[in-house]
């Protein structure tokens, strides 16, 4: 279950942070989500708070190493990405939050009139609210990343005299990489659509899918210029992109399952 926490405030925070503008109203939308899912862990669910504030502190890591602007990286890198994912297996392995619940929520669940609600566990449920927001923008943040690895001038900037915290630095404008359009919308629907048809075990579409972005995308990529850089970005970003919606449909398979 911290699993699924971990995720729906990543999740809940990133989609704030791309969709609001100002940064007062980042943070207020993003005070009042973590407050609601605090409170629907603790009071819904009855897991203690001191649980509740491991994968709390683990999404402020996240929010202070990464960033959702389009044109700037941060010097992490893919290593928060890299964290999470570490998270997530040690809480497969040791995390026993989710036996034992009660709360509002669990009263809800067991009364449920929806077959297909009842028959899942509130743990497999919450995981696959959290792996959805995860996809939508966290996992664009991954992608990004993976496009653009650490150089010279991806470096922070520290002006002289400065003093300020490693995880208050900005870093510079990302190298320029060529930018298939509509790949930041493209690429939410695209990973949703791969978690549920692998779970649905519709296979042979994912690979329909992902045979026809290749279509789609051939004549953009066939007009690169000799340093082929749209196939680089397209191969990789589409590789990574994949990677997540696979590995989160497997979390909720195993999640389902055990």
């Amino acid at each position: 279950m911290l699993g699924a926490i971990l995720l729906v405030l990543i999740g809940s925070a990133d989609l704030a942070r791309s969709g609001i503008s100002s940064t007062l109203g980042r943070v207020v939308a993003i005070v009042i989500a973590w407050l609601a899912v605090i409170l629907l862990a603790t009071l819904g669910l009855g897991i203690a708070v001191w649980w509740v504030a491991i994968p709390v502190l683990l999404a402020v890591a996240w929010l202070a190493t990464t960033t959702t602007s389009i044109d700037r990286r941060t010097a992490p890198g893919i290593v928060p990405a890299v964290g999470v994912l570490l998270s997530l297996l040690a809480f497969l392995v040791w995390d026993r939050t989710s036996l034992g619940m009660s709360g509002f929520i669990v009263d809800w669940h067991a009364g449920v009139v929806s077959a297909v609600i009842s028959s899942l566990s509130l743990a497999a449920l919450a995981v696959a609210v959290g792996v959805t927001l995860f996809a939508v923008e966290s996992a664009n943040l991954v992608v990004r990343a993976a496009l653009r690895p650490a150089t010279a001038a991806s470096k922070p900037v520290i002006m002289p005299g400065s003093r300020s915290p490693w995880w208050k630095r900005t870093a510079a404008p990302a190298l320029a990489v060529a930018d298939l359009r509509g790949g930041r919308l493209i690429g939410p629907v695209e990973r949703v659509l791969i978690i549920a048809l692998t779970l649905a075990g519709a296979l042979p579409i994912v690979a329909g899918l992902i045979a026809a972005k290749g279509i789609v995308r051939f004549p953009e990529i066939s007009n690169d210029g000799a340093g082929g850089s749209k196939a680089e970005y397209f191969l990789v970003g589409s590789l990574v992109s994949w990677a997540i919606a696979v590995a989160g449909a497997g979390l909720i398979w195993i999640t389902v399952a055990g």
